[in-house]
């Protein structure tokens, strides 16, 4: 039976940190799994190239020791941010070497270097990922650490959303949708979500009727129900011609608290020419989205 036991949650910073810690400490505790959770500080020295062999190095100095600077007072604030989740989500703290069957816990990460290149190495020696979803003021840096662990980990990803007002800290993901298209990536999102989709009180599977994305849900269904898991299958047509949205309002209508999907399922060249769902729901969505490649 897949299990999720180790948790690594990217902190990038104190803007996002607070969503992406909940997000992280909801899913750990209502699996009873760890948390490492992940500061990378960003390496001055990987900036050099950059500079050119105009600058002096009294000059080179100046701007390196301004970035060291930087990187240090940004850490300090994000891991402020995790001493406050830590306390609001009464999480204690784990010391020392890892143990067998480590219960609800987190630890402290930090490391050097740039960030999606540390987090894809990282992430490979965990069961589940969660980082920021790209907003608009984090876009271009948390877009290049999402596809880094996507496509290069191997693990699933968990997307977290703005901290939603109103949304208790403690509240378990209970109803799971999941978009099912038949692919291969869709296939592995679902028994990657297993774990959840046996702790929720309702899973709905989504189905979207296209050409291309058209695949039947009773074997889903069979391989669902022999692992326990209480499922509804909702057949859900595209809105307006686009898949993510018509996916979104059907997970809205749901009241769902988690979705699940395959990430990239489309070509590239139909990508081009309709679009991306994955990217569509990375920018619209108000839930957690977990992914897989």
């Amino acid at each position: 039976m897949p299990t999720i036991r180790n948790i690594l949650t990217v902190v990038s910073d104190a803007a996002t940190g607070r969503a992406t810690l909940d997000t992280a400490f909801r899913a750990a505790r209502q699996l009873n799994c760890h948390v490492d959770a992940l500061h990378v500080r960003s390496d001055p020295a990987a900036a050099l190239p950059l500079v050119g062999e105009a600058m002096s190095g009294a000059m080179v100095d100046e701007m390196m020791g301004v970035a060291e600077r930087e990187a240090a007072t940004r850490a300090s604030k994000t891991r402020a941010v995790y001493e406050e989740m830590l306390a609001i989500h009464k999480v204690p703290q784990s010391q020392g070497p890892a143990r067998p069957e480590e219960g609800f816990s987190a630890t402290w990460l930090e490391d050097a270097g740039i960030e999606e290149q540390v987090v894809a190495l990282r992430a490979c020696r965990a069961d589940l990922v969660v980082l920021a979803r790209p907003t608009g003021g984090n876009e271009t840096a948390a877009l290049m650490t999402l596809n880094s662990a996507l496509m290069q980990s191997g693990r699933p990803v968990l997307a977290a959303p703005p901290v939603r007002e109103g949304l208790a800290h403690d509240a378990p993901f209970a109803r799971i949708a999941v978009f099912w298209n038949g692919s291969s990536e869709a296939t592995r999102a679902v028994a990657a979500a297993l774990p959840f989709f046996l702790a929720a009180e309702q899973v709905t599977v989504l189905r979207v009727e296209e050409e291309e994305w058209f695949a039947p849900t009773d074997d889903l269904e069979a391989y669902l129900t022999r692992h326990g898991v209480r499922t509804m299958v909702s057949k859900v047509l595209p809105r307006e011609g686009r898949t993510g949205r018509s996916l979104l309002f059907a997970a809205g209508e749901l009241d769902a608290d988690m979705m699940v999907m395959g990430a990239y399922t489309r070509s590239k060249l139909r990508q081009l020419i309709l679009g991306s769902v994955t990217g569509y729901v990375m920018e619209q969505a108000i839930l957690p989205v977990l992914l897989c490649h």
